[in-house]
């Protein structure tokens, strides 16, 4: 097989990040683009090609599709995932990969039944700064890990809220700042350190939006199986968008991830990495994949995604690599609920 046949299922505002990439990836043929407003689906495949679809289930009939990639509302990822694993369609998701903990199993075991592949879209890990990251911690240039912290401060006014009819909602957006916005930077914080998370705390709330049901403010610490504690602070509230911070502290030095660049300091020796304009393919990653605050690394990922499935290779993050940020997200909620720190993963049983 030259190329992977993909459709593409919502087409809203990360939609057109997958469209531009799956329309430029020589690994893919675009065959449908698919949304619930018709006319949305219309104008992506004016863009992008492939056929308009209004119903996802009129995809899963189609012996010209390999692939469904997953751009839609948060609560319909597992039903869709689901469909298409039965379906044998290999399926490429958004985060989160669901909104609550049996969704995100049935999703795995129904793909493994079925031997198709699940991906799980979190392309933070491939930035140059997260990958530098990676590789001073496992080279062990700044020593036994001590301590992580993160804090992401967004700002989603009452009308960002009031725009979409699902976010906001637990039974459909499923959280707020943590599931929405900050979930990259815990799976970042998580992966980085290296260890399974054993304890989770948190206090969430809602305090400066009054049409939400979901929180604005959180706070998060999580224990590591190595006896490290990992902070998260998140809201929605600021005044603008300052950049993603991130913070691995180690024996010999620590690891400063602001947005697009990346301090590592050991001694009197510092290294700062900043995000390229392109990719070992020469691809402007960058221009081609959304807004910054997103990441850069759409297009590596996505690609990589598509190249596993020619190559019969398992994809990196699939759905147990890629569970582990949505099932962190989850048990903040119910630590928060309970109103004390929980096991995990067994405290989400």
């Amino acid at each position: 097989m030259d190329k992977i046949r993909a459709a593409l299922v919502g087409c809203g505002r990360v939609g057109t990040v997958h469209g531009e990439i799956l329309a430029s990836l020589e690994e893919v043929e675009l065959v449908a683009c698919c949304d619930v407003k018709l006319e949305r689906a219309q104008e992506f495949c004016r863009k992008y090609g492939g056929t308009p679809v209004a119903d996802y289930r009129e995809l899963l009939k189609r012996s010209d599709i390999d692939v469904l990639e997953l751009a839609t509302p948060h609560h319909q990822h597992a039903n869709i995932a689901i469909d298409a694993a039965k379906a044998g369609k290999h399926v490429l998701t958004e985060k989160p990969m669901a909104i609550n903990v049996s969704d995100v199993e049935e999703m795995i075991r129904t793909a493994r039944e079925h031997g198709v592949t699940l991906g799980v879209v979190l392309q933070n890990r491939y930035n140059d700064t997260s990958q530098a990251a990676k590789k001073a911690v496992e080279s062990g240039q700044i020593g036994e890990i001590k301590a992580a912290r993160a804090i992401v401060t967004w700002n989603r006014d009452d009308a960002y809220y009031a725009r979409s009819d699902w976010k906001g909602f637990w039974a459909t957006e499923g959280g707020g700042a943590l599931i929405n916005q900050a979930i990259h930077t815990i799976d970042l914080l998580q992966w980085l350190v290296g260890e399974p998370v054993i304890e989770v705390a948190a206090h969430c709330a809602t305090w400066a939006h009054k049409a939400i049901e979901v929180e604005d403010t959180a706070m998060a610490m999580l224990t590591f199986k190595n006896g490290v504690l990992g902070s998260i602070y998140a809201n929605t509230v600021y005044a603008y968008d300052p950049p993603n911070f991130l913070e691995i502290y180690g024996s010999k030095g620590l690891i400063q991830i602001e947005g697009t660049k990346a301090t590592i300091r050991t001694g009197n020796q510092v290294t700062v990495v900043e995000e390229g304009g392109t990719d070992a393919a020469g691809i402007d990653y960058i221009k081609s994949t959304g807004v910054g605050y997103w990441g850069f690394s759409h297009m590596r990922q996505i690609r990589e995604f598509y190249q596993d499935l020619l190559a019969g290779r398992s994809h990196s993050i699939d759905g147990e690599v890629g569970k582990i940020p949505t099932l962190l997200v989850l048990a903040m909620y119910e630590a928060s609920r309970r109103g004390t720190p929980i096991s995990f993963p067994d405290g989400l049983k």
